[in-house]
Formats: structure tokens, sequence, C-alpha cells
């Protein structure tokens, strides 16, 4: 388990000057895990002073501060500040790694379809773990489509990110997964089912991973695009992106922000990209600097005619409409994708602080019609 809480300025009994400005961080940890919680106190990305235990204290300069709290299986993170008084963070964790599932997905919704990954058996006939060496976007890692980057345990799939070694702004030195859903597979002639969508509420349950240079992504693509043995090309294939964190702009290197985002033909607007019409359509900010890697999160659309609305554990937070002419690409069947890129435009370079390996765990994918 490991909980952070992050902040710049002040010191700690060990760094401070000001004793008269001292005051105490008391840290005390709900658990039920047999190791021993570890805490860890940063300023400014410096190591101030670490404890152990369900209850420590610190004695620490007014400022904000980050505090790690882990042992060998759970992450948190919070935000304090010290501002001339003693201050508390209670914070309580459980280590199962698929914790209860309370999201309704409401009455209005009927489930056609989902994959719970109960089974312990990736499904090749659904998913493909797609091969793609040198992925566009600058990003920095390979997809190998190797079995040990994407399988099922526990409950969930798992896609998984390994740093291999050498300069961490190198491509090549990451290896990651991209799992699609596309019928046919890596190239559209594989003969497997595959799964698409068109239109309907597209929802799944998901804990993410973080760090800095860290890009994890929920998406779906138009069926037709040439990558995968259609006849279209990006963007004119349409882009749905449900959920994409770690940019670069965003506090904690994007690891509590989400985005909502589609792309599409820019047709014959004025568009100073040229190839891609890229449309924002939300963001949102999980609050007190919580992390989405610390628990699992709900990031679903609703897709129908007229608009796109995307929500969060069932709050909305972007909608888009696409009932124009210019819009069409949104209106055929789409597949869905699973990835964790590493560095690139979007976001910041890894670093001796980026932990490895890091893990996607999806919970289920489900699709509702009304």
């Amino acid at each position: 388990m490991l909980i952070i809480i992050s902040g710049c300025g002040g010191g700690s009994s060990n760094g401070g000057t000001n004793i008269d400005q001292e005051h105490t961080l008391t840290v005390s940890i709900n658990h039920n895990s047999d190791s021993t919680p570890q805490i860890e106190v940063y300023n400014n990305e410096e190591k101030v002073d670490s404890g152990e235990g369900d209850l420590v204290q610190f004695k620490l300069n007014n400022g904000n501060y980050t505090i790690k709290i882990y042992n060998n299986s759970i992450t948190k993170i919070r935000d304090v500040v010290i501002d001339g008084s003693n201050e508390s963070i209670d914070v309580s964790f459980s280590d199962s790694t698929n914790p209860a599932d309370d999201w309704d997905p409401g009455q209005e919704w009927t489930l056609a379809w989902s994959d719970e990954f109960n089974d312990g058996d990736f499904d090749t006939n659904i998913w493909t773990r797609q091969r793609w060496m040198t992925p566009p976007n600058n990003e920095l890692e390979s997809y190998t489509g190797e079995p040990s980057t994407a399988y099922e345990e526990n409950g969930s799939m798992v896609l998984k990110a390994t740093y291999d070694g050498g300069a961490y702004d190198q491509q090549g030195n990451y290896t990651s997964a991209r799992v699609i859903s596309n019928p046919g597979g890596q190239d559209g002639n594989s003969g497997a089912d595959g799964k698409t969508f068109k239109y309907g509420k597209i929802a799944a349950r998901i804990k993410l991973p973080g760090g800095k240079g860290i890009w994890p992504a929920f998406w779906m693509l138009g069926d037709n695009i040439s990558e995968t043995g259609g006849n279209t090309s990006w963007p004119q294939c349409g882009e749905i992106d449900i959920l994409e964190t770690g940019a670069k702009g965003d506090p904690n290197y994007g690891q509590g922000t989400v985005h909502a985002t589609v792309h599409r033909d820019p047709g014959t607007e004025s568009n100073p990209e040229g190839y891609n019409k890229y449309v924002p359509a939300g963001s949102y900010t999980l609050a007190n600097g919580e992390l989405f890697k610390e628990d699992f999160h709900v990031f679903s659309i609703e897709w129908d005619q007229e608009k796109i609305i995307w929500k969060l554990d069932g709050i909305e937070f972007g909608r888009k409409k696409i009932n124009s002419d210019i819009e069409n690409e949104f209106h055929k069947d789409f597949y869905v994708l699973f990835n964790i890129a590493v560095g690139g435009h979007f976001t910041a370079t890894p670093d001796e602080t980026t932990d490895f390996p890091q893990y996607m765990y999806i919970d289920w994918i489900r699709h509702y019609t009304k």
C-alpha cells in the first residue's frame, strides 16, 4: 500500500531551521494487511522524514507536503498543508484486488454484452494483443503482443508496462500492452470475432497506472480504420477517447485528471493541424489530490445519434454534439482499445521517480442499450 501527500515548500523536523514554526502531522492508518504500513514525507520531491506503523507523527514547518503511505500491494495519495496548526490524516484501505462494486448504470439501461474477466482465460476470440513496435505520437514503448503484457488475473484483465533499462527518453526501452476488440484482430484477417459498438452506454471499471510519463487510455476507433484492415485512414475513421490520463500540463503529472476527446476528419473546416480535428469535450480532476491509481473508477460514455456524454462514476464531465454532417464518423461501428503508453507528446518523459512495472486493471467492460 502507498499513500502520497504532495506539495511544495516548508520543511521537517530534520530539515527545518525555524523550530517555532514546527507543527505536528498525525497519520493514522486503518488497514487489514499483515504488512506494516510505511510512510515517507516529501518536500519539493525531497524526502525529509519517514516512519512506519498504524499511527505516526511528524514535526513539520509550514508548507505543502507529499506523504507516501504504502505496503507491498496498495498505494494511496493525499495532499496536506501545514499552515500554523497541527494537522491529521486518516487513511483507510483494503488489500482486496477488486473492492466491492456498487456502480449502477441506471434503470433505463439494459445490459446487452459484457466481459467480466472472471474465468482467468484471456479471450483471444474477443481481445487481441496488438503488436506495434514503434507507435506514433513520439511514444517510447513497444507493444510486443506477448501474453506477458496482457492477461487475466484475479477477476481483471491486466495490462503491464515495463522499463527494460537504458535512457529514459529512448524509444524501445519500454514494453507495454495495447489490447483491441477489433473483429479479425491485428489486421482484420485472424478470424477473431472481436466486438464492435454503435450507440448505447459503454462502460469499464478500471484501476489505472500512474506516474511521470505514464499515459493510459480507454478509447474507441472506427472499425473501418486501415491499421486493422479497413479502407479508411485516421482520423477520417473517427476516434472517441473515453478516458486519457497523464497529461503533462495537469497536476501530479495528470494522474488525477481524466480527459474526454474526439478526433475526426477536419473536412473543409479551417484547421491549423491540417490532418486531424481534435475536439476536447471535457475533463475532471479528482478532489484532494487523489489519483486514479489508488482505486477503481467507472469510466463511461452514453452515445446516441445526437450526442456523446462522458461520465466518471456516473457523474457527467463532458458532452459533444455529433448531429452535423461533418461528424458522420460517429454513426457507425467502433471497436474498443485499452493501452498504457509511455512518454509521448501528450505526457512527460519518465525518470527515476517513475515506478515500474505499471499495471492497468480492468475489472469489467459492459455495453448497455435502451
